[in-house]
């Protein structure tokens, strides 16, 4: 009698795992339309609607619609991008099974309507998008890592993560095969996480191996993807883009150094930019 008894425990017991597991399972949806800021509001069709973080990505159709499916419950930065346009970037939040809708609108970039320059020495285009990128590149201010460097890098010999570990000032955080970018000073009141506690931190970046630092903010083609003010978004994994996919990385460890277009924390942790090819 005892013998069936505890067979019938465990298998009560097995069910309300796998009952337990398909909860947890369950995804929740984004879906949304892009189109022009302006009073015409005409969709836009091609852009690119990516969650990096979850390295998910869709294009929208003739209408500007787009649909990112199976996203795990949590905060998650979504940024939209196309050509001609400034990127934009917005933070949602998913429950178990929620079906969300967005409505986001896109500015036309003065930058992208420039043409491509030449580089007289070696004879490459450089694609509108980098043209900040080089001009910035020139006054020296700043860390820069570019084509040439990150071209060694690509086919796995080094992910992006450790070429930005490489940079004077820069203290990456390590956990479950990501990289975080921070800087090396010091929690206190006037940084993001001042608490010093680990309720600043998203519980995923916590369970993969984050901790209370300073970490930049971060920018994707000029899209805002990680705000150091509000590190319970989610942090950004350096890793996620590698260095194939990349036209080049700025890298300012001290306010002083920061574009004054980026430089929205009054001092803060640093920047981080990354321009994708």
């Amino acid at each position: 009698m005892d013998y069936r008894r505890r067979y019938f425990a465990a298998g009560l017991a097995l069910l309300a795992h796998v009952a337990a597991a398909q909860v947890s399972r369950a995804q929740g949806e984004i879906s949304g339309r892009v189109s022009t800021a302006d009073s015409l509001r005409v969709p836009v069709a091609g852009a690119e609607a990516v969650i990096p973080r979850l390295q998910l990505s869709v294009v929208t159709d003739s209408l500007g619609r787009f649909r990112l499916k199976d996203l795990p419950s949590g905060v998650h930065v979504l940024v939209v991008r196309a050509v001609g346009f400034r990127a934009e970037s917005s933070t949602v939040s998913l429950q178990k099974d929620d079906v969300l809708s967005v409505d986001l609108r896109l500015a036309r970039s003065e930058a992208t309507v420039l043409p491509e320059r030449v580089v007289t020495a070696s004879g490459e285009r450089i694609p509108a998008k980098l043209v900040e990128f080089m001009e910035r590149q020139k006054t020296g201010t700043g860390h820069f890592i570019g084509r040439s460097v990150l071209a060694k890098s690509e086919g796995g010999l080094r992910q992006t993560g450790d070429l930005i570990s490489t940079i004077p000032g820069v203290v990456v955080r390590r956990g479950s095969n990501k990289i975080w970018v921070a800087t090396g000073r010091a929690i206190s009141n006037s940084c993001a996480f001042c608490s010093g506690s680990k309720s600043a931190l998203h519980p995923a970046d916590f369970a993969a191996g984050a901790r209370p630092a300073c970490f930049m903010d971060v920018y994707l083609d000029g899209a805002l993807v990680f705000d150091s003010r509000h590190p319970g978004n989610g942090l950004f994994d350096a890793n996620l883009v590698p260095p194939e996919h990349i036209g080049g990385i700025e890298i300012y460890t001290s306010a002083a150094q920061v574009p004054a277009k980026y430089n929205r924390t009054g001092g803060g942790c640093g920047v981080l930019l990354i321009w994708t090819r």
